[in-house]
């Protein structure tokens, strides 16, 4: 059977796990066809660099063949130290005069030569009020992609895109958040990395990976409480579900401190340095967004309104295939595999 082109299935390798979704256009918009995860083996990626290159592509193997995922193209994307975003600003130029112009630009911000780096880079609308443009240059280490594409190529997948966690993030939201207006940041507290994107409008006007998780509090539980990594991981997840010992008590308050102090500072460099307001609002997601007390926490701090967000929102799905259940419980998980799943084939990655 030929499959057509403009089938994709978002792929997020994360930390942890391996979060597939994949989507089917309809006129009414968007449609869940599969969806999924598996669990990496412990250190099998250790601060977004894969260590343990054969039992990623098990799980990867896997997951595809355990929901019988036919579609062979992907997008897949990266994020942590590997990755540089810098929003500059430019005097008006002819597009060819910008390309030649942007590798000068980016060596002023990587320590690495420019043969070093994966780039690209577009115009964010409208002028500044100099008359200036301001750009967004995405840069990412030639060696971190390579072998993420790589493994993806092994298992007998098609990256055709590869895009960056908080860009996907804001694909995510233009789907289900379509009549956005306003100052919004959309945080996704990762495993390892939390991934925060400021939204004017819509458009992304300021990015920052923060290499802290939830791998954090997994570690506090290992060391204070003496569990083993899967006894942890599974007490994490369960802790939503009922009381909590008073040392898992402490070790909560420890966490939500410190992933919303982390947080807070980010809003407040941004308020200070480049903006001359603050946020308002902030939507989280990721898995560790679902410790308890956390969204009451971050609230308290910013002054913001503060909610999970939905990357189901506008997302049809039958529900005599899919749990609702499931949805919900999985859904703060899906955020960034969910805008890698509505990337198109020549989008720009």
């Amino acid at each position: 059977m030929f499959l057509s082109k403009k089938e994709l299935v978002g792929l997020d390798i994360g930390s942890n796990a391996v979060k597939l979704v994949e989507l089917k256009s309809s006129k009414n918009g968007y449609q869940l066809k599969n969806i999924g995860e598996a669990i990496l083996p412990h250190h099998s990626i250790v601060n977004k660099i894969i260590e343990k290159r054969d039992a990623v592509a098990d799980t990867i193997s896997s997951l595809f063949e355990d929901l019988r995922v036919k579609t062979r193209n992907v997008a897949i994307s990266i994020s942590g130290h590997s990755v540089i975003i810098k929003k500059v600003s430019l005097p008006k130029m002819s597009e060819k005069e910008l390309r030649e112009s942007i590798p000068w630009e980016l060596e002023q911000y990587i320590p690495q030569s420019i043969q070093e780096v994966n780039y690209d880079y577009q115009v964010i609308p409208g002028e500044t009020a100099e008359g200036n443009i301001d750009v967004l240059i995405v840069a990412a280490k030639k060696d971190v992609t390579s072998s993420y594409v790589s493994i993806v190529r092994e298992v007998g997948l098609n990256p055709v895109v590869v895009d960056v966690d908080v860009f996907a993030l804001e694909n995510m939201y233009e789907i289900n958040y379509p009549d956005a207006e306003g100052l919004i940041a959309l945080v996704n507290i990762g495993a390892s990395v939390t991934n925060i994107n400021i939204l004017k409008d819509g458009v992304s006007i300021f990015t920052r990976d923060i290499t802290t998780g939830g791998n954090q509090f997994t570690d506090w539980m290992i060391k204070d409480l003496g569990l083993d990594y899967a006894e942890a991981e599974k007490v994490k997840s369960a802790l939503h579900e009922g009381e909590i010992t008073p040392e898992l008590e402490t070790l909560t308050r420890n966490f939500n401190d410190l992933i919303c102090g982390e947080i807070k500072r980010t809003l407040d460099f941004f308020a200070s340095t480049l903006w001359t307001s603050k946020v308002g609002s902030i939507l989280v997601g990721g898995g560790s967004s679902k410790v308890p007390g956390l969204i009451e926490v971050l609230a308290d701090l910013t002054e913001a309104n503060v909610d999970s967000m939905n990357p189901f929102r506008n997302i049809f799905y039958d529900k005599n295939e899919f749990d609702p259940e499931y949805i919900e419980a999985i859904a703060p998980k899906m955020s960034v595999v969910m805008g890698l799943a509505t990337r198109k084939p020549g989008d720009k990655s």
